[in-house]
């Protein structure tokens, strides 16, 4: 697969992201935002705030429920995923689970 690179939009996009686990744990509210190509980004905030939702949001390991998330100008699918990753602190697999 090869991802076209258009310079003239923005590498990264949050469209009015909402992302909530039930009606009282709203995680993300309306969020917007643009990544521009070529810089280092960084996410702080405390426990809780939102991170590592939106880098799951980002990889398509989970979906907005309000809103839009553009990479290179288009939804997360296949083609952002073959070039982005996603390495989590610690395994979401079975202590028994093994690789055949």
């Amino acid at each position: 697969m090869n991802i076209q690179i258009n310079k003239d939009i923005p590498l990264l996009e949050f469209q009015h992201v909402v992302k909530s686990y039930s009606s009282a744990h709203i995680v993300l509210n309306d969020m917007n935002f643009k990544l521009e190509r070529g810089k280092i980004i960084g996410l702080l905030g405390p426990n809780g705030s939102g991170k590592t939702t939106i880098i799951k949001l980002i990889n398509g390991l989970l979906v907005p429920n309000k809103g839009n998330i553009l990479i290179n100008g288009t939804a997360p699918g296949v083609e952002s995923k073959s070039v982005i990753s996603y390495l989590p602190e610690r395994t979401y697999l079975n202590e028994w689970m093994r690789v055949s």
